[in-house]
């Protein structure tokens, strides 16, 4: 008698919704998405509807010499994932070659996922295969006037494109966030196309001017977050009255022809005060209303801010009395990625001692610093900190010892009081006594007062 075991062949995965396969699907590259097409004819169609696409034709440079053949077999390859695509399609990538933008595939490409698919995020990448990445050749990006217009695109990002008009950008009140990485243009240029992005929340400019005789313009009510990468430039000019985060990668400007209209971003380090060799982010921590996100402090969270880099230096203000914002301070220092030269801690004005019974944010606050773990973390460290605005209050001179102790300075803490008056200074002077008088977690610091 023989015994047959009965082999359950049931798919119970393709019996899922197409929301479920979809949350499946989101975790895989375009490459792998595509591939579950042939999977069984449940799956033949459920790519069609991902949410986001990566198209890199870098990767296929990678493989082979990328010959005209080859290049035009895969340029075929992107137009045929898009034309497929039926679903909505919230963000779309797309690296490409320079012949796209000679044939007019890429200006075809834009015009389907813009008006046809209204992708929300769109980023176009231009790579010139065998050319190492810092000496890349551009190519002009001359497209229709109105090009990224539609109300649908909220967020932009160019890499590698030399612009020679604007008219591309013209009445683009739609974009939220701009990026424009590696492109080259007059000033003119440059300004024209932030005039025509009114409403922009995000910007970052690694930009090339062609002419080292003109001023960037950015006039701008609703920018919250700018980074600033700008060679071959003789001025910057911003005036942007809700700028939170002001993120300067390189700037071949001097310091007296870069001229700010923002309120809060008022410190006493920056760019220049480091002598210019090393990015510099300044940060004005604030708590948005309820229900809304801070923009900035999502950037800095989620590691796309190129300000972020090791040995890079930050003024920072912050109200310690919030717990919020010490929250949001904590977070930022602690997913900093390597140690940093210089840190600036500007103590808000209001940071005067309250009484527990005063706010129930005090409260907190006191429960917040008796906390015995590492601020921000056990691996930051700054070689230099600078407390600025400093009045002695019970606050800051918990996160000032803790800072000691904990070995988070390395070098120097140099403490700058803020201006009282006589009586106030005296208490000061003793509360930083008392500072350089606790055990050091660096036997080599110094503590200052400035």
């Amino acid at each position: 008698m023989v015994h047959v075991e009965l082999v359950n062949t049931d798919d119970y995965i393709s019996k899922l919704s197409n929301d479920l396969l979809l949350e499946i699907l989101s975790n895989l590259s375009t490459e792998e998405v595509i591939r579950t097409s042939v999977l069984a004819k449940r799956w033949v169609n459920v790519w069609k509807k991902t949410s986001h696409l990566c198209l890199d034709m870098r990767k296929i440079a990678k493989a082979t010499t990328l010959l005209p053949g080859v290049s035009h077999q895969a340029a075929n390859s992107v137009t045929k994932v898009i034309n497929d695509h039926c679903g909505h399609l919230e963000r779309c990538t797309i690296y490409h070659d320079s012949r796209q933008c000679e044939n007019g595939m890429l200006q075809f490409w834009i015009q389907s996922l813009v008006n046809v698919k209204h992708t929300m995020d769109l980023t176009l990448g231009n790579f010139s295969p065998g050319l190492k990445s810092n000496n890349r050749s551009n190519v002009t990006l001359d497209f229709p006037p109105r090009s990224f217009s539609h109300p649908s695109l909220t967020s932009l990002s160019l890499s590698q494109y030399n612009l020679k008009a604007p008219h591309v950008f013209y009445d683009c009140w739609n974009l939220k966030n701009l990026k424009l990485i590696g492109i080259s243009a007059e000033v003119e240029v440059f300004n024209a196309v932030l005039v025509a992005c009114t409403s922009l929340e995000v910007l970052a400019l690694e930009i090339t001017c062609h002419r080292k005789d003109g001023i960037l313009k950015i006039d701008n009510h609703n920018l919250k977050f700018l980074y600033l990468s700008c060679s071959r430039i003789k001025g910057v000019e911003v005036s942007s009255p809700s700028l939170d985060i002001l993120s300067i990668g390189s700037l071949s400007c001097e310091m007296e022809n870069f001229i700010i209209a923002s309120p809060r971003l008022h410190f006493n380090r920056n760019y220049w005060a480091t002598g210019k060799f090393f990015p510099h982010t300044s940060y004005y921590i604030s708590c948005p209303h309820q229900g809304e996100a801070s923009i900035g402090h999502e950037i800095m969270m989620n590691g796309s801010s190129d300000g972020m880099k090791m040995f890079a230096s930050m003024s920072v203000s912050v109200d310690l009395t919030n717990a919020k914002e010490v929250k949001m301070l904590k977070q930022v220092l602690a997913a900093w990625p390597g140690d940093m030269q210089e840190v600036e801690i500007l103590f808000k004005s209001n940071n005067a001692a309250r009484k527990e019974s005063e706010s129930s944010i005090g409260n907190t606050q006191n429960t917040f610093w008796e906390d015995t773990k590492p601020f921000p973390s056990a691996q930051f460290r700054a070689y230099t900190v600078w407390l600025s605005n400093f009045s002695g209050s019970n606050e800051e001179f918990a996160l000032a010892s803790r800072m000691i102790t904990q070995g988070t300075v390395a070098r120097c803490m140099m403490i700058k009081p803020s201006s009282v008056s006589p009586a106030k200074k005296l208490e000061i002077e003793a509360a930083i006594a008392r500072l350089k008088e606790l055990p050091k977690g660096h036997e080599n610091l110094r503590i200052v007062m400035s």
